[in-house]
C-alpha cells in the first residue's frame, strides 16, 4: 500500500528550518517531547533530522555564548536520517523505521511533505499478518 494513505502532513508535524537558531531548536524540542524532528531547508527540501544527540554534543563541546550564534543548518548531524518518496510502499518502510521513529516524506523534488510514524508502519504491518 502507498505511504501517502499514511502521511501525516508537513502542517501538522513539527520541523526546524536551517536557519532556526539553536537555542530556539533546543527549546522547541524541548516542549514537543520529540526526541528528533526533521530539518528542511530554505527551499523546503528535507536536508536532514535533528536529534537529541546532536544538540547534547552541542552543549557539551560549546560555550553558551556560541551556542546562542549556531543555526540549526550549522549542526553536524551524526546519523542522515533516509526519507523516502511520497510514491513509496509501507512494505518497503520495515528497514527504515528500525533504525528511525519516524521516516521524512518528500516529493519528486525533494521537498518535505510530512513523516510516516513507526507506528503507522508496524500497525499496518500487524493488520498485514491477522489477515
Amino acid at each position: 500500500m502507498n505511504i501517502s494513505f499514511f502521511l501525516k502532513p508537513k502542517v501538522e508535524v513539527s520541523y526546524l528550518t536551517e536557519s532556526c537558531p539553536v537555542q530556539k531548536a533546543i527549546d522547541d524540542m524541548l516542549h514537543s517531547g520529540f526526541t528528533a524532528i526533521p530539518v528542511v531547508d530554505a527551499k523546503g527540501k528535507y536536508a536532514g533530522t535533528i536529534t537529541e544527540g546532536d544538540f547534547l554534543r552541542l552543549v557539551l563541546h560549546y560555550p553558551k555564548e556560541t551556542l546562542e550564534q549556531l543555526t540549526v543548518g550549522q549542526v553536524e548531524l551524526r546519523v542522515h536520517h533516509r526519507s523516502v518518496s511520497i510514491d513509496a510502499r509501507m512494505e518497503d518502510m520495515v528497514d527504515l523505521v528500525t533504525a528511525q521513529n519516524f521516516v521524512p516524506v518528500v516529493d519528486g523534488r525533494g521537498i518535505f511533505c510530512g513523516i510516516v510514524t513507526r507506528r503507522d508502519v508496524i500497525t499496518y504491518l500487524c493488520k498485514q499478518v491477522q489477515s
